[in-house]
């Protein structure tokens, strides 16, 4: 019972801080072109140290390393598949987390989103583009473990020296950062299958079985990083219904089905890559992650970014 309160605490904490941070790759990358601004950036770094911090020391304390994620296996799939999440992310205007972020907003056009996720797993199942990943070469403890949770204290502490330097906003930033890195990893390790794309294709599979499994707890902590989100919506005056029409729905479906293919073939989403695998030391992910942004930033420099997407927030 406590684990679960932890988890679902935890979860609120993700969206809250996703949303205070304007957490989004898609957003980051904006950044960058419009005016050369790294914050969000390093913000996914710092999040990331925080994360690795975090991950391999509780997962030894709670006897799961066997659970970790370890290396996909590297070629031309875990390549498409990066690409595949960031074009997914562009033409939906926000990566899995900057989704999450945009609910917060009020952005009702994500309706689209989930059935895209649905769409995406059933023709990659189709396609059989499935990958397994090895089991984690740091599921117990050892010097190389050590060494790995140390690399993350540097991460995190360069990138918090950098952006504290920055202004307020930057010091926010960092702590958002930290705290959605934290929060996010914990649940990685006590909680495997809590990411949205991971809870709607549970629910899709448990409905075409019979078993509804609505009350299970990865929905739970799912549906607490949306009320944390919202939360923060509420709390920044920005939540407000909006539409941006029918071709957002679509383009939202389009995204998402694009992204769950990616996943497919990594495996993961950003947000799994950035606070789950990366952290448990899978290399894999930190190359399909840097595929993903460079994907973006590619179709960014052509102009091919998200009109619709909402303005900088820092």
């Amino acid at each position: 019972m406590m684990l679960m309160l932890a988890c679902v605490f935890a979860a609120a904490i993700v969206g809250f801080a996703a949303h205070q941070g304007g957490t989004c790759g898609v957003l980051a990358v904006r950044h960058w072109i419009d005016r050369r601004d790294a914050r969000l950036l390093i913000g996914f770094v710092l999040a990331s140290g925080a994360a690795t911090l975090v991950c391999l020391p509780l997962a030894w304390m709670l006897g799961r390393g066997a659970t970790l994620p370890g290396n996909a296996p590297l070629g031309l799939p875990l390549v498409l598949g990066g690409v595949l999440l960031g074009v997914g992310a562009v033409v939906n205007g926000a990566c899995l987390v900057g989704s999450l972020w945009r609910m917060g907003n009020g952005e009702v056009h994500l309706i689209g989103l989930p059935v895209g996720i649905v769409a995406g797993d059933m023709l990659g199942r189709a396609l059989g583009w499935r990958v397994m990943v090895a089991p984690s070469r740091f599921a117990h403890p050892d010097r190389a473990g050590l060494m790995l949770v140390a690399m993350g204290a540097v991460l995190l502490a360069l990138a918090w020296r950098w952006l504290v330097r920055q202004g307020p906003d930057a010091r926010r930033l960092a702590v958002t950062m930290a705290m959605m890195g934290g929060a996010g990893s914990l649940l990685f390790v006590a909680m495997p299958g809590w990411t949205w794309a991971d809870v709607v294709i549970e629910q899709v599979q448990a409905l075409a079985s019979g078993h509804a499994t609505g009350g299970s707890a990865p929905v739970r902590v799912t549906l607490a990083t949306l009320a944390g989100a919202l939360a923060s919506g509420w709390m920044a005056g920005q939540l407000h219904v909006k539409w941006r029409g029918w071709l957002a729905v679509v383009r939202s479906l389009l995204g998402g089905l694009l992204m769950m293919l990616g996943i497919g073939l990594i495996p993961g989403g950003n947000d799994a890559l950035l606070l789950g695998s990366a952290p448990a030391g899978a290399i894999s992910a930190l190359l399909a992650f840097g595929v993903m942004n460079l994907t973006i930033l590619v179709l960014a420099s052509a102009g091919q970014l998200n009109p619709a997407a909402p303005p900088a927030r820092h």
